[in-house]
């Protein structure tokens, strides 16, 4: 058996932070918030900031930058 030395499970703490800036982020206006699009946003937080590497404040800006991109309702003409 290999041993990791890479934390690989999240404090509560850092769940906390995870899901607040999900919820901050999803509730906007311009993200399209079908089921899919929610899934993948979460599943992007997890795999682009594994435990204990999300500074919520050092990061937000990067995080809302590419909901943007990727999650950004349509709107009509």
């Amino acid at each position: 058996m290999g041993y990791f030395s890479s934390k690989t499970a999240f404090e509560p703490d850092e769940l906390g932070a995870l899901k607040q800036v999900f919820d901050e982020i999803t509730s906007q206006p311009w993200f399209d918030a079908s089921e899919e699009n929610k899934q993948s946003f979460a599943r992007y937080l997890f795999e682009t900031f594994p435990a204990g590497h999300l500074n919520p404040d050092k990061h937000r800006s990067i995080i809302e930058a590419s909901a943007r991109m990727f999650y950004t309702r349509d709107e009509a003409p």
